[in-house]
């Protein structure tokens, strides 16, 4: 039973990793976004 307790943990660690690296890349791209200069949209 210890063991399954360990890899439960384990996969919520990884599973927490991905979504806080996720995160970080979701900022990254809106900061990159504000930076750039407005597109020329034509309707």
């Amino acid at each position: 039973m210890f063991r399954k307790v360990l890899v439960g943990l384990l996969a919520v660690a990884i599973g927490l990793a991905i979504a806080g690296a996720g995160y970080r890349f979701g900022q990254y791209l809106a900061q990159k976004d504000d930076a750039a200069p407005p597109a020329h949209t034509t309707s």
